[in-house]
């Protein structure tokens, strides 16, 4: 008797479906722009334009802008299209610290600037890898953890980058940025939730953010990971660091690369 209320049953949630095709109206095109600064490189920065949610097209880069980099004592350079990269680039200014730089983008004969600090990174000491077990959080593995002293004196900010033989092992979805105000100063031993591999070279990238880029990847890392469940909060655009409607980052960071090699079996 049970198995024939089952068959009825799924009977008739079949003979319910029914296709609908969704056609959703074309939203409002958007320059975006991922800019970036760093005190060991020189800029470079990527433009696309937003195409319609469900388009499964990936933008092109455009390569018809002038994008120019200015720092605040009226030195400027204007980036270079690299064909190989796909972006644009410079090649003489580099970041550097508690300078403050503005990146023009001059396209279709409209211009969208944005102005960013570079904000000093106070050095952490060391990273290891220990093995840890298998919790409800994290399967068994070897993670990467960080030790050194974070300033509760001023609010900080951090981007995080870990990588495993060269490899990223941040993830393609996550985006590891935090601030200082949960931290008493001492880090010993915070797992930074990389696993990597044995017998591998561990390295973590970390960089200064000011708050209006800690907020850009903040809401961009909540946007990546929501599921659309109960508890998770509505769709909402990400915000902007660039003028006159178009969207995007300008990121300019200090940076420290700590590594270390994993020899363990």
């Amino acid at each position: 008797m049970r198995s024939i209320f089952l068959i009825v049953s799924a009977l008739v949630l079949f003979s319910c479906q029914k296709v609908i095709d969704i056609h959703p109206p074309t939203g409002e095109e958007k320059v975006i722009i991922q800019a970036y600064l760093y005190t060991d490189t020189t800029a470079y920065a990527i433009i696309t334009k937003s195409t319609d949610y469900l388009s499964k097209k990936i933008p092109p880069h455009i390569s018809n802008a002038v994008v120019t980099l200015f720092d605040d004592h009226g030195h400027a350079e204007v980036l270079r299209w690299d064909f190989g990269a796909q972006r644009f680039e410079g090649r003489f200014m580099k970041g550097k610290v508690a300078e403050t730089y503005t990146l023009k983008v001059d396209l279709e004969g409209k211009s969208y600037s944005a102005t960013s600090t570079l904000l000093y990174l106070d050095p952490m000491d060391s990273i290891t890898v220990v093995k840890e077990p298998k919790t409800i959080f994290l399967y068994e593995g070897y993670y990467m953890k960080l030790y050194g002293t974070v300033p509760t004196n001023i609010d900080k900010y951090y981007l995080f980058n870990g990588s495993s033989n060269d490899v990223s092992v941040t993830g393609y979805n996550y985006i590891n940025c935090a601030d200082n105000k949960l931290i008493s100063g001492k880090l010993d031993g915070m797992n930074m939730g990389y696993k990597c591999d044995s017998l591998a070279t561990a390295e973590l990238e970390i960089n200064s953010l000011t708050l209006a880029a800690y907020k850009f990847y903040e809401a961009a890392n909540l946007q990546l990971n929501n599921d659309g469940g109960f508890f998770s909060t509505p769709p909402a655009n990400v915000p902007s660091m660039f003028s006159n409607g178009a969207v995007g980052i300008f990121q300019c960071s200090d940076v420290q690369r700590l590594s270390t090699y994993v020899n363990v079996q």
